[in-house]
């Protein structure tokens, strides 16, 4: 803002780029109250659904990601903006279809289309282009939608159960599966939609992508990063169902149940957090030119990135 002085009265004027921020929060906290259904319900699984509870960080992550360009942004005249208000009036348009048919996640997809929208709209697509990981990382936050979500929960199960009778099998046990269902003869376990492994799955591609970003390494290493979650996922819990079964059959079924049951899980997740880190050292270990890891994997900051207010 800019302090004008006439005839011994002051005023107060806004420079264009406070206005469009104004206004384009404004469009922002309308969207939030026109969807505030969609919005909320996107909130309560979080806090309800262990494989979207990470939802809850993915903001604050993402803020994050975007202030570390800021000076790239501080640097660009805006350009395209008006690329920015067709975006918005699609999520605008996808909201209100979801909102009609009383569905969650056209309004949650839809909400997130008005906000990149905006942002296009502030800092033209050449900015977005400079903070596109910030703005991407917020699709993980998202629900899946639900008939996407019991497919793939169904397929995960069973091939959980196969590759952990596999596992269970190396240790000499006979062991039958019927579906998802692993006979072990006394006992019978049943690998259900919470044993999938998407409770892993949904935060670790988010790491994944996270990783992927800071790494600063070629392209190809850094989508082997990312999609490597997929398969990490899966095997670290077809190894935990194994591990479960085996134990059970030594111990008895408690071993399957209870505090102990939570643990090993996030033991497993742990383990793929782990692997995935590992990946990214092997990765710059055999590529890297002798890089040091933390310059590598981004946790050395070469200058400070200026803040929104000097921007602004």
């Amino acid at each position: 803002m800019t302090q004008l002085s006439s005839g011994g009265q002051r005023a107060w004027t806004m420079t264009p780029v406070t206005r469009q921020f104004a206004m384009g929060l404004a469009a922002l906290l309308l969207a939030i109250v026109a969807f505030h259904q969609g919005l909320t319900r996107m909130v309560e699984w979080w806090l309800e659904r262990e494989e979207y509870s990470h939802g809850i960080l993915i903001p604050f992550i993402a803020a994050y990601l975007v202030w570390q360009r800021w000076n790239a942004l501080a640097a660009v005249q805006p350009r395209y903006r008006f690329v920015g208000a067709l975006i918005a009036a699609a999520g605008v348009i996808f909201a209100t279809a979801g909102e009609l048919a009383t569905l969650y996640q056209p309004i949650q997809y839809g909400f997130l289309l008005i906000f990149y929208g905006v942002t296009i709209a502030i800092v033209g697509v050449n900015g977005f282009r400079k903070i596109w990981a910030g703005m991407l990382f917020l699709i993980f936050m998202l629900p899946l939608p639900e008939f996407f979500y019991r497919n793939l929960s169904a397929e995960l199960q069973l091939l959980s159960s196969a590759l952990g009778v596999a596992v269970i099998r190396l240790f000499g046990i006979s062991v039958n599966l019927q579906g998802n269902v692993i006979d072990l003869g006394v006992y019978r376990l049943q690998v259900v939609d919470a044993c999938s492994g998407l409770r892993y799955l949904f935060p670790l591609m988010s790491l994944g992508f996270l990783c992927g970003v800071m790494f600063r390494a070629p392209l190809w290493q850094r989508a082997l990063v990312f999609l490597s979650a997929i398969p990490i996922t899966v095997f670290m819990n077809s190894f935990r169902i194994g591990v479960i079964g085996v134990l059970v059959e030594y111990w008895g079924p408690q071993m399957a149940e209870g505090f102990l049951h939570d643990f090993e899980g996030w033991i497993v997740f742990m383990a793929c957090t782990a692997l995935l880190v590992g990946e990214v050292w092997l990765l710059n270990a055999v590529f890297g030119n002798g890089t040091p890891f933390r310059r590598v994997f981004g946790l050395e900051m070469t200058h400070r990135p200026v803040t929104p207010a000097m921007y602004w």
